[in-house]
């Protein structure tokens, strides 16, 4: 059994979801700041962690889940944008805009809950073939990302995107195409095993007649079944809307939704068991799918800010692109993040499959890697990929730092918890450059920004920085 889930075996189910709070055995401390930064924002800064610290853990997570000030200027300036990139037709704009609002967004959270949802609605532009229609869809996931399970549901079984990934255009009145019934119950609302192939059939004859016209979700009700059919034990003369009620009317609805998303917020090395799952799903069941509900349990956790969940995510490319630049307070072109984002394997609105990408340990390759550590070396440089990102702007001003303290600074930032040795291999590095620097500037101040940068480049590229 692995240390994860040893430490999920200490908390009891009764437990498990209850709020944490500090105590003289379980501080507030910067490593479980910096862990919720991560995993509800993609990253913070050193400012963001401090201010953290200064609250307390519930009223940090209700500023995350509200979102902050300047909603509404970001999205009146997000609208502008948005125009000029749909009227490019360039998708590389399409994803730089969203990597954008993921850097800036006041609602922070909001925004990785619309890329799970991406995931999970997996559509690609691949195939759609209309950043308009990607668009108005990512959209809609934001604005359901911390709604009701139900009602996104609901509006992506009617997606013009949707409609056009899955064939729904050529789902007509006897010649019913499976496609969307089969992936709605597979890996939109149910999961495996909990459908049988006669209830994809039947639920694909309610889901005929829906088309994309001008943009737009069309019915027709002359291509239409409007015969009786039997989905998942119910029988009636059923529509579209009818097969998302009975999907979610079926216990293993709430369990799906509740597993996925606690892979992607507490945890992918821990499977939770029914005792641990019964306690959430219930209480997202009993409150018509609320997300924010079930976000804000999982957040709250002792699970959440246990060893069961801290650093038991490896960091997808978006994760670490998005993460780096907000711990380096850097600004740097969305798009060319967006072209490492593709290098790394994870191409927004362009998800390699109806399934999306897998995650996990799959993220992490021989050339994955390497791509990461030229990022790292882009992004410590001081200038470059359209932007700054200095890390010698960090830096303390007003007192020369030794070897170690630059070493500390860096590693702290990154990572907070680190093993001396990695600390010590650094300072080591570090010390090897400071004579040679030394020749080349006059001053100590720029002598210190260069190691800084050096410091920094080698505290991301360490396998610990690859965890989030």
């Amino acid at each position: 059994m692995s240390t994860a889930e040893q430490a999920l075996r200490r908390l009891r189910p009764d437990v498990a979801w209850t709020s944490y709070f500090p105590n003289p055995s379980n501080l507030w401390d910067d490593v479980k700041v910096a862990h919720l930064w991560r995993r509800a924002s993609g990253g913070a800064s050193a400012e963001q962690i401090e201010r953290g610290l200064k609250t307390t853990p519930a009223d940090l997570i209700r500023s995350l889940l509200d979102g902050g000030l300047g909603q509404a200027a970001f999205e009146a300036e997000i609208a502008k944008l948005r125009e000029g990139v749909l009227t490019s037709n360039d998708p590389q704009q399409l994803k730089g805009l969203w990597i954008y609002r993921m850097l800036h967004s006041p609602h922070p959270l909001q925004e990785r809950l619309a890329l799970f949802w991406h995931n999970h609605f997996a559509t690609s532009n691949a195939k759609v073939n209309d950043l308009r229609l990607m668009q108005q869809q990512n959209d809609t996931l934001r604005q359901h990302a911390l709604g009701h399970f139900d009602d996104l549901l609901q509006a992506m079984t009617r997606d013009p995107a949707m409609l056009i990934w899955l064939d729904s255009q050529s789902n007509r009145k006897g010649q019913p195409n499976e496609n969307y019934g089969r992936e709605l119950f597979e890996l939109f609302g149910l999961g495996v095993g909990h459908y049988t192939e006669q209830d994809i059939k039947e639920s694909s004859r309610a889901l005929t007649g829906w088309s994309v016209r001008n943009g737009r979700a069309h019915f027709d009700p002359q291509q239409h079944d409007a015969g009786e059919k039997t989905v998942l034990g119910e029988t009636g003369n059923f529509h579209a809307g009818d097969i998302v009620r009975i999907c979610l009317a079926q216990p293993a609805c709430a369990d799906f939704i509740v597993q996925k998303l606690f892979r992607y917020l507490v945890s992918e090395t821990v499977t939770l068991d029914p005792t641990y799952i019964t306690p959430l799903a219930d209480g997202f069941r009993s409150r018509n799918y609320d997300i924010g509900w079930l976000v804000e349990r999982m957040l709250s956790s002792w699970v959440f800010f246990s060893p069961a969940a801290i650093g038991q995510r490896v960091k997808s490319p978006v994760d670490f692109v998005v993460g780096t630049v907000k711990s380096l307070n850097g600004a740097v072109s969305p798009i060319k993040l967006a072209e490492f984002c593709d290098q790394l394997g994870q191409g927004l609105f362009y998800p390699p499959s109806v399934k999306g990408w897998e995650g996990g340990e799959r993220w992490i390759s021989s050339t994955g890697l390497l791509f990461r550590q030229n990022l790292a070396f882009e992004l410590t440089r001081g200038t470059g990929l359209g932007g700054r990102s200095d890390p010698a702007r960090l830096l303390p001003a007003g007192e020369q730092l030794t070897d170690e303290a630059i070493a500390r600074y860096f590693t702290h930032l990154f990572h907070q918890q680190i093993e001396e040795a990695v600390l010590r291999q650094i300072t080591e590095q570090i010390a090897s450059e400071r004579g040679r620097l030394q020749q080349e500037f006059r001053s100590a101040r720029s002598v210190e920004g260069a190691l800084a940068r050096t410091a920094a480049h080698l505290a991301l590229t360490v396998p610990e920085f690859q965890l989030g």
